[in-house]
C-alpha cells in the first residue's frame, strides 16, 4: 500500500471552513483509492479546542518565538510563520519528526505555508525519492494583501514579497501542482510548474434526514428565505457589505436572510452598525455554528443561496453547494470562479452592484420555487461531487512514483 503525508495548517477531524472540507475530503480521496493516509497539521491552538484535533496534530503556540516576523509582531500572518516554525528544531520539527510514518511514497501540503517543512523532510535520506504535491487553494500574496490592507496594516510589502516567494517555489520545487480554477491554473504553468493540474472545489452531497427536516421548517420563515453560510474569514463580511451596501431593504418583511457559521456575530455587528441598521435586524436570522444534519436539514429548506464574494482568489465550496442544491443562487462573478460552466443554469444570477444584488434577491424571494418536490437532477451535477472533482490527484501521484521508480 502507498502511503502519502497530507500536511496542513488546521485539524480535519471536524471540518468546518473550507480549507479543512478540502483536505479531508483530499484524505478520504487518497483512501479510497486504495493509499495508506497520515494527516499532520501545524495549528494555531487558539483557533482550535482539544476536540477538533487528531492524533498526529503539533501545535504553534501563540507564546512561540516564531509567532514573530523578522522578530516584529505583524496580525494576520501566523500561516506564514507557521512554516519556518515547523522546519526549525527550535520549533516544532522534533515533534513532527516522531509523526512522520517510516516509508512516504507521496508529501502532499495544502496551501503554500509548510513548504519549509516539506522540504526539510525531503532531505532525509528514507524520504529523498517521496513525490511532492503543492495544493494551492488559491494564489494567496495578492490574497492576503486585501485582508492586510481591509485592516489598514501599513509596511506589509516585505511579509506579501515573502509569500509570493514561497508560492512560486513550491509550484517549482512540487512533482505535481495542484490548482483549483482554470484561472490558477495558468498562473501555476506560467510560473513553471513541472506537472500543474486542475482539481476544482467540490460537495458531499447530502440526504437531509426528515425529523430534522420537521424541525427545522418550524424555526424557519414561512414565506422564502435565502441562506448565506460562511466562515468568520475576513472577506466573508467585509465582502458582504461592499455587495449588498449594508443594507437588508431588498428581504421583504415576512422573509429573512438567514445565516449560518461563525460568520453570525461579525455580520451582526456590521449590519447592526450601518444606517439602515434596524432594518437590517429586522431581516436577520442567525443560526450560528450547527451540527451536519442540522445544516443539511437548512440548505434543503432553503428556497434561495447568497454569494457575496466580490474578489480574491481560488474558488468557493459553497458555491459548488448552491449550484448542487438546484435552488435559486445570488452571486458575484467572482463567486462562480472554477464552476463558469454553470452560469447558464436558469436559476443562477449574478450581480455587479448593490442594486443589482437588491433587485435579484427580491425577484427571487418573490419567485416561484425553481425545483419540484423531487429536488434538482442530481445526477447531471455529479461533476460537483468530491470524488469526481480530487480523483485526479492520487492518480497523478501514482504516475509519478512509477516514473520515479523506473528512473
Amino acid at each position: 500500500m502507498k502511503t502519502v503525508l497530507l500536511l496542513s495548517t488546521y485539524p480535519i477531524i471536524s471540518p468546518r471552513h473550507g480549507g479543512q472540507v478540502r483536505v479531508a475530503n483530499i484524505a478520504k480521496t487518497f483512501s479510497e483509492n486504495g493509499w495508506d493516509v497520515t494527516h499532520l497539521a501545524v495549528y494555531e491552538p487558539e483557533g482550535y479546542p482539544p476536540s477538533t484535533l487528531g492524533a498526529n496534530d503539533v501545535k504553534f503556540p501563540a507564546g512561540s518565538i516564531f509567532r514573530k516576523y523578522k522578530g516584529t509582531y505583524v496580525p494576520l500572518i501566523n500561516d506564514l510563520l507557521s512554516g519556518e516554525f515547523a522546519a526549525s528544531q527550535e520549533g516544532g520539527f522534533a515533534e513532527i519528526l516522531k509523526k512522520l510514518p517510516a516509508v512516504i511514497d507521496v508529501i502532499h501540503v495544502e496551501q503554500p505555508w509548510l513548504w519549509p517543512l516539506v522540504m526539510k523532510i525531503k532531505e532525509m535520506p528514507q524520504y529523498s525519492n517521496a513525490c511532492l504535491v503543492y495544493g494551492s487553494q488559491n494564489i494567496e500574496a495578492p490574497l492576503k494583501l486585501e485582508i492586510l490592507d481591509s485592516y489598514n496594516i501599513k509596511g506589509a510589502e516585505p511579509v506579501i514579497a515573502d509569500i509570493e516567494a514561497l508560492e512560486r517555489k513550491a509550484a517549482l520545487e512540487a512533482d505535481i501542482a495542484v490548482a483549483v480554477t482554470q484561472a490558477d491554473f495558468d498562473i501555476l504553468r506560467e510560473w513553471g510548474a513541472k506537472m500543474p493540474l486542475l482539481a476544482p472545489n467540490g460537495i458531499a452531497p447530502w440526504n437531509a434526514k426528515a425529523d430534522v427536516l420537521e424541525t427545522w421548517k418550524s424555526r424557519l420563515p414561512r414565506s422564502p428565505w435565502i441562506l448565506y453560510v460562511a466562515s468568520a474569514h475576513p472577506p466573508n463580511f467585509k465582502g458582504f457589505n461592499e455587495c449588498l451596501g449594508s443594507s437588508l431593504a431588498c428581504i421583504p418583511p415576512d422573509s429573512k436572510l438567514v445565516v449560518v457559521g461563525s460568520v453570525c456575530e461579525h455580520l451582526e455587528s456590521t449590519l447592526r452598525d450601518s444606517r439602515w441598521g434596524q432594518l437590517n435586524l429586522s431581516r436577520l436570522q442567525l443560526l450560528y455554528m450547527l451540527p451536519d444534519d442540522d445544516l443539511d436539514a437548512v440548505k434543503t429548506l432553503a428556497h434561495a443561496f447568497l454569494l457575496p464574494i466580490p474578489h480574491g482568489g481560488g474558488s468557493n465550496i459553497k458555491t459548488a453547494e448552491a449550484i448542487y442544491s438546484g435552488k435559486y443562487v445570488v452571486g458575484t462573478e467572482s463567486a462562480f470562479r472554477g464552476f463558469e460552466q454553470h452560469l447558464n443554469l436558469p436559476e443562477i444570477s449574478v450581480a455587479r452592484t448593490p442594486s443589482e444584488f437588491h433587485a435579484a434577491i427580491r425577484n427571487r424571494l418573490t419567485g416561484p420555487a425553481t425545483v419540484d418536490s423531487k429536488g434538482p437532477d442530481k445526477d447531471a451535477r455529479e461533476s460537483l461531487t468530491w470524488a469526481r472533482s480530487l480523483e485526479s490527484i492520487p492518480l497523478a501521484a501514482a504516475a509519478v512514483i512509477e516514473k520515479k521508480a523506473q528512473a
